[in-house]
């Protein structure tokens, strides 16, 4: 089979779980886990997110059945606990930026699990690596159109956070954008979803915790903070090139991807062992 008609399958699951599978989510499902955990939606959540992309993460696997599972997905854990710390650094000034700022506290541990936890965790997988990932790794697109076509479906999901043609516009924007910047940090950290899924989740969780206004357009003194966590991970990435990590994406990737799909980038760990002396 050959990648265009992967792609196609690909993209034709993705379609179907993104638009009709929540057609199939019957509502008696949903009166149970809510009264399981207790209105939370700690269980309603994690339960939907399974049923709706489930079979997209599923064929992806079987599609490229020749890689390890774990691989196609992004969820290698090599080197994954040096992502995170990457991650508390990067977003360190935007959360104490966020906290001067806000007027209100929410420390509600269910708000952060559903919102951030498992937005973070759940959209990596499945846009940036079932989805992106399997395009430009694994099917040969090239960045420029793997990443279109999967931050514009994850800005469409965001899209409700507008309340006007404008704030439509811009939280359409935005959301796609950061698409395309989890999707270049995908990349460039070994085609594994530690550090977008981290940088995911302390972002949410830090909006959400300190009450940060605007919708996914946010406000100019957000957006200022914001962007520092964005520096920071960019910088980050940069040092990793300075230690000897290859640029997964540069120009002859950007429209077609010839790269050897079975040379995978070493991981952040390996890379700071070779320089440690």
């Amino acid at each position: 089979m050959n990648h265009t008609i992967k792609s196609l399958i690909l993209l034709t699951t993705f379609m179907f779980c993104h638009y009709f599978m929540r057609d199939f989510w019957g509502e008696s499902w949903s009166e149970v886990l809510l009264n399981l955990d207790q209105q939370t939606y700690l269980l309603y959540t994690l339960a939907k997110y399974l049923f709706i992309y489930g079979p997209l993460v599923l064929v992806a696997v079987l599609l490229f059945k020749q890689h390890p599972w774990y691989d196609v997905i992004g969820v290698n854990v090599s080197g994954s606990q040096h992502y995170l710390l990457a991650a508390v650094a990067c977003c360190l000034p935007m959360t104490l930026g966020y906290a001067f700022l806000s007027t209100e506290l929410d420390l509600s541990l269910p708000g952060i699990i559903t919102g951030s936890v498992y937005a973070g965790l759940f959209e990596e997988i499945i846009f940036r690596a079932a989805l992106f990932g399997v395009l430009f790794h694994f099917c040969r697109w090239g960045f420029i159109p793997a990443a279109l076509i999967s931050s514009v479906i994850f800005g469409l999901g965001h899209i409700y956070q507008g309340h006007d043609v404008m704030s439509v516009v811009m939280a359409l924007t935005i959301t796609t954008i950061a698409g395309t910047w989890f999707a270049w940090l995908y990349c460039e950290c070994g085609y594994r979803i530690w550090f977008p899924m981290f940088m995911h989740i302390f972002m949410n969780a830090a909006y959400g915790i300190f009450g940060m206004s605007g919708g996914a357009a946010g406000d100019l003194e957000g957006n200022l903070f914001k962007a520092t966590a964005i520096i920071l991970s960019i910088i980050y990435v940069h040092i990793l090139v300075r230690k000897g990590k290859t640029r997964e994406i540069a120009f002859k990737t950007l429209w077609r991807n010839n790269g050897d799909v079975n040379s995978q980038p070493q991981p952040q760990s390996e890379l700071t062992t070779q320089n440690s002396y």
